[in-house]
């Protein structure tokens, strides 16, 4: 293929960047680029990524690495790069999850722990919380000789439940030659945590979290020179979204991965938005960075989303995190007559539930937009709030659904998301006879990827569309038949069989290793039979399960990446915020993410029966001064 010259290359499929983003995109050693709600991270990294690959600078044997927090989010961005870059290079963009990308070490190169720290080849990922570790509190101190216990027990005492994996377990590095005589109580405790996790349990499995996985992963790179070499000879350039959230155990990770190296990592993020504090989060991920990679900071200033009232909203929240923030500027236009955010106050959850969805019905009615269109966020706890709210939507033929919900051994949003899941319901929509020549050629060309077939191969391209072609009409054939459980079951196994998962395992790095494809199948037949038990036709079970006409319920933490025209916030109060603190910034932050999903719209809901609001009287405080008004209902 012959490469584009650097002084030749424009944007693909928009206009052009900002001044700052260029100086980011055109920088070949590690960058810093802090880009507020709406700025286009992952558009920039898109381009970024286009820009590295058509004129060469990622050279033809070479990948360039995304490593992203959620798999939406992996997902979007691996879509971008596709559709503005040619396949045979938009195929050298892996996109993964930080959790994928651990994982996918520790099963790659198994092979490489050694000794204690070896756990069963087949295991368990685990998911530790408070109880867990309060738990493991009790059974060490059954264990720990008596010479120790006076000092392990005094070290415990420093610790909290809370932050003990995160923090403390995951900014410590395993031993490079096996497990000695631990040198301080603190290390008795830690790997005491992590043995107990690595050594067998009763169904012959070990069960592991991704904190100890990233501590193996760490190991293997830090003490295997052919593994860490074969990880930086693959990928030149490294991207991490969201980097404001990456843990101790991350950054350690990356540190040993690419740290003291030519390898350009550019971390996108938003310190304003770091709200993963309690999972373990850096305070300081940014300035670190910069200093451990020499890597120069750029700051992007438009905001592409919100309406520039909702913009001047969201810079007083900003301003409350950062004095110093720099003024953001926005390209969009008010689209809507009057305000652009207001509180509504209610006595009593009938009086809100009520309320609202009468609200939604007639903002419906009255507009162009879509059930989708709208989303109720809450900070924790949807299924709380979920009831109520979907009895009083269903008198308007409305439907609410909490997208957080688990589904086998993930979530549905994450579920969703997943290639498995976007290649199941697209071939479905195509069976249906839904024929949309856009989707055609997406779904071609991902049939063409799972074969693994060359693109200047025309034969052999051909051929994928004919037995697309050939699949699709008796897929068609299969789902005119009545729609019974039998049928539809049938229908399942049919599309599965086509997509192959073996085909998929091999085409995308992170099913490449380990169960996380198992995992998707599994959930996703479990959703399946969900969606067809509550439907009567193909057409209505899609639109089921792809949640069309349904307002989706998520927590802030779910939403983050996500963008609606109008947000509404329910539930801000101190029973809810229960451990809010006045003026704490992660606090705020988790406020102001919540208020920057929104193009157009944010309505915040408070209702006296939930509780009072004295702990998060700032917030109230913060809109009142923006000028946002109360209302009671």
């Amino acid at each position: 293929m012959k490469f584009i010259k650097l002084e030749d290359w424009h944007p693909k499929g928009i206009d052009d960047l900002e001044p700052n983003a260029w100086l980011a995109l055109r920088r070949r050693e590690s960058t810093s680029v802090i880009a507020g709600p709406g700025a286009g991270k992952t558009e920039f990294l898109a381009q970024k990524a286009a820009y590295l690959l058509e004129t060469g600078l990622c050279p033809p044997n070479k990948k360039i690495l995304a490593i992203s927090f959620k798999t939406d989010a992996a997902k979007n961005l691996a879509d971008r790069v596709t559709e503005r870059c040619p396949q045979e290079l938009g195929s050298r963009f892996v996109s993964m999850t930080f959790d994928a990308f651990t994982k996918n070490i520790v099963d790659r190169f198994y092979s490489a722990i050694h000794g204690d720290w070896k756990p069963t080849q087949q295991y368990e990922v685990f998911f530790p919380n408070k109880r867990s570790v309060s738990d493991f509190w009790r059974r060490l101190q059954s264990s720990v000789p008596d010479n120790y216990q006076f000092s392990i027990m005094s070290e415990v005492r420093q610790m909290t439940d809370s932050t003990f994996e995160s923090n403390v377990v995951g900014s410590w590095r395993i031993p490079a030659h096996g497990i000695h005589a631990p040198q301080s109580a603190r290390d008795y405790i830690i790997v005491s945590w992590l043995l107990e996790q690595i050594k067998v349990s009763n169904d012959g499995q070990s069960s592991i979290s991704f904190t100890t996985l990233n501590r193996l992963a760490e190991y293997i790179i830090r003490t295997n020179n052919h593994v860490h070499r074969a990880i930086k000879g693959t990928y030149p350039f490294v991207f991490v979204d969201e980097f404001q959230d990456t843990t101790y155990a991350q950054y350690d990770l990356l540190l040993s991965a690419f740290g003291l190296s030519e390898i350009a990592v550019t971390a996108v993020g938003d310190y304003k938005q770091r709200i993963m504090g309690w999972a373990g989060a850096k305070d300081d991920a940014f300035h670190q960075f910069e200093a451990d990679f020499s890597a120069q900071r750029y700051p992007l200033r438009l905001n592409h989303r919100s309406s520039p009232e909702l913009v001047r909203i969201q810079q007083v929240i900003a301003q409350a995190i950062d004095y110093e923030v720099s003024e953001l500027q926005t390209n969009n236009h008010n689209q809507i007559s009057g305000d652009a955010a207001w509180v509504c106050v209610s006595r009593n959850i009938d009086n809100e539930a009520s309320y609202l969805a009468q609200w939604i019905a007639s903002d419906l009615r009255s507009s162009t937009l879509k059930p989708r269109d709208y989303c109720v966020l809450v900070r924790q706890k949807p299924e709380d709030y979920e009831q109520q709210l979907s009895s009083y939507l269903t008198q308007y033929g409305l439907s609410l659904r909490n997208e957080s919900v688990k589904i086998g051994k993930t979530t549905l949003q994450d579920l969703l998301a997943e290639e498995l899941t976007i290649l199941f319901s697209t071939l479905l929509r195509l069976g249906l006879g839904q024929r949309n020549a856009k989707v055609w050629s997406q779904l071609s060309a991902a049939i063409q990827l799972l074969r693994n077939k060359n693109q200047e191969d025309e034969k052999a391209l051909r051929q994928v569309e004919h037995q697309l072609t050939n699949f699709i009409s008796e897929l068609r054939d299969a789902m005119l038949q009545p729609f019974t459980s039998e049928n539809t079951r049938h229908v399942f196994e049919r599309v599965i069989d086509f997509i192959n998962l073996k085909d998929l395992r091999k085409a995308y790095a992170r099913y490449a290793t380990g169960d996380l494809l198992e995992i998707n199948r599994s959930a996703l037949e479990v959703f399946f039979t969900h969606c067809v038990e509550s439907q009567s036709s193909w057409a209505n079970f899609l639109d089921e399960f792809e949640g069309i006409n349904h307002i989706p319920l998520m927590t802030i933490h779910k939403s983050k990446g996500l963008e609606f025209d109008t947000v509404i916030f329910l539930g801000i109060d101190d029973n809810a915020w229960w451990s809010y603190q006045p003026g704490n910034t992660e606090g705020l932050a988790t406020f102001f993410v919540a208020l920057s999903r929104a193009k157009q719209r944010t309505i915040f809901f408070y209702c006296q029966q939930r509780g009072s609001r004295r702990r998060v009287s700032d917030f109230y405080a913060l809109l009142t001064s923006a000028g946002v008004k109360e209302y009671e209902i």
